[in-house]
């Protein structure tokens, strides 16, 4: 069983139908508002509030972790899985400290892609759009997407 934190934004939607396509089962983090849709995405819900750490080990133990939030969940994801080589995270740059590893872009860039276009094209894979900018309103995305939690992802317009 794999655990995701922040299942609910951009990245955590994409990995949770990831994960499922590949019939792994995943449990998924998210605030109260988002329960609903960690679960249509094929995760079992819980959300991130005092006590999580308890109520992931009642579903089972989990064999990794992913850490997308950074969010001062780390330590409690390496608990659960009893290893720093079964967590990674790609938003707490302490983890390194932990000895737990800091994902960036990595492996075949061009094989994942087809891998995920393939999804796509097989209707497994959706990516959300949450809001949509002009190109003109590109230098209001950025804080935009820092100032709230949003499920998909934002996207710059560009027109030729």
């Amino acid at each position: 069983m794999v655990l995701v934190s922040d299942a609910a934004g951009g990245v955590g939607s994409a990995v949770l139908q990831i994960a499922r396509a590949r019939g792994i089962k995943v449990i998924g983090t998210a605030g109260p508002a988002n329960q609903d849709y960690v679960r249509s995405l094929g995760a079992t819900a819980i959300t991130y509030d005092a006590g999580w750490e308890e109520r992931v080990r009642r579903l089972g133990p989990v064999d990794a972790a992913l850490d997308l939030n950074g969010a001062g969940v780390i330590r409690g994801l390496l608990d659960l899985t009893g290893d720093p080589d079964k967590v990674i995270t790609i938003a707490d740059l302490e983890a390194p400290m932990l000895g737990i590893r800091f994902a960036g872009v990595g492996g075949s860039m061009p094989e994942a892609l087809a891998a995920a276009v393939d999804l796509i094209a097989q209707g497994r894979l959706h990516i959300p759009v949450d809001r949509s900018y002009a190109l003109t309103e590109a230098a209001s995305a950025h804080p935009d997407s820092q100032a709230e939690h949003t499920r998909g992802r934002r996207v710059l317009l560009v027109r030729t």
